[in-house]
């Protein structure tokens, strides 16, 4: 596919109508998605979560907030994290912001992505982009959306700097972030291949939830939006640390 054949794929794309067979497909695709992904996490890798419980007992709606290390952290984590619940209320399925890029490259793969609930983002077009803005719609709607602060994979594994764009988002929808931290998954699929290697040890740790309160009362410019993001990447560098105590 050419790069103006993938360009019509994303100018073309329109918010689905979540209609009952919608959503019936969205739980199928994402079950079969999940035994897929229970296979190679705890089956061909070794995997262990922490704060699980925390998950379960969180109301929507709310930023997922975590690292980025790979290509498909989202499907490997939410997976493993999100089904159980999922199984009370759709909302509790999150949507994800992959790269159109990646993932939309034609009509039947953007098809599945749209189903296990993914909101393509554009690189480069910024933090006012279209999809960007459903985001924020999903999340007033009542809805669970998970984000990478770091808004690009860490190459090293080490955490990056948060960029503005998700502070925007929690500004304008008040919702608060549910952190995440993991290890392992780099190791399992380094950036540049498709196919997971397996042997691996994949840790997981989720924080309880983190409030905004106090930023709310801040004018809503990009020096608040960056404090929100930097309030968020400090939380998942204790969660770091939490997790090297714990295994220590």
């Amino acid at each position: 596919m050419t790069e103006e054949e993938k360009k019509n794929v994303v100018d073309q794309w329109k918010v689905p109508e979540e209609t009952f067979v919608f959503k019936l497909i969205s739980k199928i695709l994402t079950f079969m998605t999940t035994l897929f992904v229970w296979i190679i996490m705890y089956v061909l890798n070794r995997s262990r979560f922490y704060g699980k419980e925390i998950i379960m007992k969180e109301s929507a709606p709310y930023i997922f907030a975590s690292n980025h290390t790979t290509i498909f952290d989202s499907g490997f984590i939410d997976c493993t994290l999100f089904l159980k619940k999922s199984l009370i209320s759709y909302r509790y399925l999150p949507y994800h912001t992959p790269e159109y890029g990646n993932f939309y490259k034609n009509t039947l793969l953007a098809w599945y992505m749209d189903h296990v609930k993914c909101i393509p983002l554009e690189r480069g077009k910024g933090i006012d982009q279209f999809a960007q803005k459903v985001v924020t719609q999903k999340l007033k709607e009542g809805n669970i959306v998970h984000i990478f602060p770091e808004g690009t994979r860490s190459r090293s594994g080490e955490l990056l700097a948060g960029k503005a764009g998700v502070g925007k988002r929690i500004y304008e929808s008040r919702v608060k972030v549910i952190p995440c931290y993991h290890e392992g998954l780099r190791n399992m699929l380094p950036v540049g291949k498709t196919i997971p290697k397996f042997g691996n040890k994949i840790r997981v740790i989720i924080g309880e939830p983190i409030y905004f309160d106090e930023y709310f009362e801040m004018e809503n410019i990009p020096e608040t939006w960056k404090k929100i993001s930097d309030r968020i990447m400090t939380e998942i560098n204790k969660l770091k640390e939490k997790l090297h105590e714990l295994e220590a």
